[in-house]
């Protein structure tokens, strides 16, 4: 599957999944709004497997949004 790329508040979030045997991890990535390019990704903090890809990829996504919302709380 290709990487999943929406957005939220303004950011991008990048989701990437790959196979580890017999579940799925996912490497997360997000750029700040008026960014892009790989050197202006910040990689979101993410170290879990799930059953299956669309897993993998909804719970990647759900950690770069509580990263978003985490640094918009502190501003």
């Amino acid at each position: 599957m290709r990487p999943l790329e929406t957005e939220y508040k303004g950011w991008t979030i990048r989701v990437i999944t790959r196979s580890t045997g017999r579940a799925w991890s996912a490497l997360v990535e997000v750029w700040a709004p008026g960014k892009s390019g790989d050197k202006a990704a910040e990689l979101v903090p993410y170290n879990a497997t799930s059953q299956n890809e669309k897993a993998a990829q909804e719970a990647g996504r759900l950690a770069a949004v509580r990263l978003i919302d985490l640094k918009a709380a502190k501003k």
